[in-house]
């Protein structure tokens, strides 16, 4: 492991500065053979690399970190383009950009399935009622169903976002925002129209889903 990853995750363990998952997070129980899918299959060098994507995405697919986004589960595409973009820069992320840079197209390709293989955890977010059908405008003006689905489960190259972390939507949609996240022009187009609480409304309406 790199030292100056090591250096990162000892200091995330020893109380970093991300969120801490709220400890009342529940999640589906799961065989070992479901939390490691194709482990033994994965090259030498990315089944080492495994535990330091789980020392923030979670032993069991919930991130101890609440603004890391779960991947478990996640599409092998959209998987495989986040990867792609933090090697070439697109996508700014201190810590990913320095784990990925040195990988090839093809060890990206084999954590994105090895990541979709593994099930997608089940987290309990306060379910948000929608009564003013506020949240529904807010997705009908986006076209957000469009992209994402009717359930918002995605598919291909479109991530999932129902039952996503309620904290990450909300980081990496002000992200969009602002421009600090660059990797999709359209997101930030869209989402420099949204006040930040109609962004936090979003985000814990999907988060509930």
């Amino acid at each position: 492991m790199p030292r100056r990853i090591d250096h990162w995750l000892a200091g995330l363990l020893l109380g970093g500065t991300l969120s801490a998952v709220e400890p009342g997070w529940s999640q589906e129980t799961r065989p070992p053979a479901a939390r490691e899918p194709g482990l033994a299959e994965l090259p030498e060098k990315l089944a080492e690399l495994v535990p330091t994507c789980l020392a923030c995405h979670g032993e069991n697919g919930i991130p101890n970190y609440a603004e890391s986004p779960i991947v478990d589960g996640q599409h092998e595409g959209y998987l495989f383009v986040q990867l792609r973009d933090y090697k070439n820069g697109a996508r700014k992320h201190e810590v990913m950009n320095e784990i990925v840079k040195d990988l090839s197209r093809n060890d990206l390709r084999a954590l994105a399935s090895y990541f979709n293989a593994r099930p997608w955890p089940r987290v309990d977010q306060p379910p948000v009622a929608d009564e003013n059908g506020e949240v529904e405008r807010l997705l009908a003006e986006g076209q957000c169903k469009e992209c994402h689905g009717a359930d918002f489960l995605g598919d291909g190259t479109m991530p999932r976002l129902a039952g996503q972390l309620t904290t990450y939507l909300v980081s990496t949609m002000r992200a969009f925002k602002l421009k600090e996240r660059t990797n999709n022009p359209a997101m930030g187009s869209l989402l420099d129209t949204y006040s930040d609480e109609e962004i936090e409304a979003l985000a814990r309406y999907l988060g509930a889903l």
